[in-house]
């Protein structure tokens, strides 16, 4: 038997709401271990070829950006996001 993959079937599945959902809610997760001022955004990759779907957490204020420069907090909470 020969295993062959199917690189537009990856590339769907990666596409698939469920698939989009799980990783916004690691970054929703994340960002709301972080605290005020941190917020998140998704978006799928460009496929070459594999085009996932990615998600950012990141400082939203001046201040987010401060307490993140000086205490490491979103290193620290990425544990925000674990299931």
């Amino acid at each position: 038997m020969k295993l062959v993959f199917n690189p537009e079937a990856l590339y769907e599945v990666r596409r698939m709401p469920a698939v989009q959902a799980e990783v916004e809610n690691h970054a929703a997760r994340i960002a709301t271990a972080a605290g005020a001022g941190y917020a998140w955004s998704s978006q799928q990759g460009q496929k070459r070829p594999q085009g996932r779907w990615r998600a950012i957490v990141y400082p939203d204020t001046w201040a987010a950006r401060r307490d993140n420069a000086a205490n490491n907090t979103l290193l620290r909470n990425l544990g925000g996001g674990a299931a």
